[in-house]
């Protein structure tokens, strides 16, 4: 009796499960402790362009383009001229952008530029998923094997 595959779809079980647990490790720990908890997909919706607020800004060009983000934070719809501005825009109309907001104040938020962990527990969960389905046929190949 051959116990190499049986082995082989356990390791692949444990293995996968500790990815998957990993992954919901990442995603609850990146949550709490994100200060702002609310989660909505903005749209852009319109492209101001104006003097910047701020002087070091103006040396560099006249005006500058912010965008007008919507999104809907807890059923009422919010559209907010974005603080920070770019020549040339960053920001392109109908983009859609992630972003963080404070539940008690939706006007704080920030755009999410780059979830590397949020990737990463990606990663994890198809990794998880992969070794899963793997032990799965390594199983059933042993099963054959045992008639």
């Amino acid at each position: 009796m051959d116990r190499t595959l049986w082995t082989a779809s356990l390791f692949l079980v444990i293995t996968g499960f500790l990815f998957l647990t990993a992954a919901a490790i990442g995603r609850v720990y990146f949550h709490y402790r994100e200060p702002r908890k609310g989660r909505a997909t903005a749209r852009v919706v319109d492209l101001i362009l104006r003097e910047p607020e701020n002087p070091e800004q103006a040396r560099l060009y006249k005006n500058y383009y912010y965008p007008v983000l919507e999104f809907y934070a807890d059923g009422k719809l919010y559209k907010i001229v974005h603080s920070e501005g770019s020549y040339p825009t960053v920001y392109h109309m109908h983009q859609e952008l992630r972003l963080y907001y404070n539940k008690e104040n939706p006007e704080d938020y920030v755009i999410v530029k780059n979830a590397s962990w949020d990737i990463l527990t990606e990663i994890f969960s198809v990794l998880g998923v992969i070794c899963i389905f793997a032990a799965c046929i390594l199983f059933a190949m042993f099963a054959a094997r045992q008639r």
